[in-house]
């Protein structure tokens, strides 16, 4: 076996004294003087002053009417359960099951099969199919605001949505919006099967971006009016907010002449 070899003995470390400090060793200029004793000095004490007064109290200023209110929970302002929207004042315009979704994600691989569906339409189908099951959810109208609940009787929504923005537009499933989702049952280029069943609204904004896509399933629906009466419902109250703007911005150029 081969071992290392022991190491070598060393002589024992010194140090010396650097150049430099030897330089100044016995120079008087670098030497440290002992501090004089002040013992002697008479220190007068400092002048009492009177104590600090404020100048203003901050509660006279302050809305203490705001001070004063008793504080909400914060949570409570999500513990809005269908019911309780139905009991205000203004109630609901709207409610039934539905889907909701926001439509195609384009990822980078979204992006190739949109272009080699352009170039071989026969093998690559640029729709994307979703189930109803999937997205179902409960949604409820209220006011300019779309409540979107996960069943309808949780004790809250999962989102809101403001509407008075966006366009709604009823879907037509043979000329779909290139953003919208194929909810199954369906084929080919998004065309379903039952295209009086299945009912697809589409709310989006001034750029006719989609922001969300609503689907009834009409099977049920005797008049084949429930997805006509959400978008009738959504339309009137982007209407009315659309007034309100007008009136708005009227008001404030009348102020503006005078």
């Amino acid at each position: 076996m081969n071992l290392a070899e022991p190491p070598r003995r060393v002589s024992p470390a010194t140090a010396e004294m650097a150049e430099a400090a030897k330089a100044v060793e016995h120079d008087d200029e670098y030497q440290v003087q002992t501090a004089d004793n002040f013992d002697g000095l008479n220190v007068e004490p400092a002048e009492k002053v009177d104590p600090a007064v404020m100048v203003d109290d901050p509660r006279k200023f302050a809305p203490t009417h705001l001070l004063e209110k008793p504080r909400t929970n914060q949570s409570d302002h999500k513990n809005l359960p269908v019911s309780k929207l139905k009991e205000s004042v203004t109630g609901i315009a709207f409610e039934s099951p539905a889907g909701v979704t926001n439509g195609v994600i384009i990822t980078a691989t979204r992006k190739c099969t949109l272009f080699l569906s352009k170039i071989l339409p026969a093998l690559y189908d640029e729709r994307d199919f979703v189930s109803l099951g999937e997205i179902m959810r409960y949604v409820v109208l209220k006011d300019n605001v779309l409540f979107v609940y996960a069943q309808k009787d949780d004790p809250t929504y999962l989102y809101s949505l403001p509407l008075e923005s966006l366009k709604v537009v009823l879907e037509n499933p043979k000329k779909p919006h290139k953003r919208s989702m194929t909810v199954s049952p369906g084929y080919g280029m998004g065309i379903d099967r039952q295209d009086d069943d299945i009912k697809n609204v589409l709310l989006l904004d001034v750029r006719d971006k989609l922001i969300k896509q609503i689907v009834f399933n009409c099977k049920e629906d005797k008049d084949q009016g429930l997805a006509n009466r959400f978008v009738a419902c959504v339309q009137g109250i982007i209407d009315v907010e659309k007034v309100r703007d007008t009136i708005t911005s009227g008001g404030d150029h009348s102020d503006k002449k005078k």
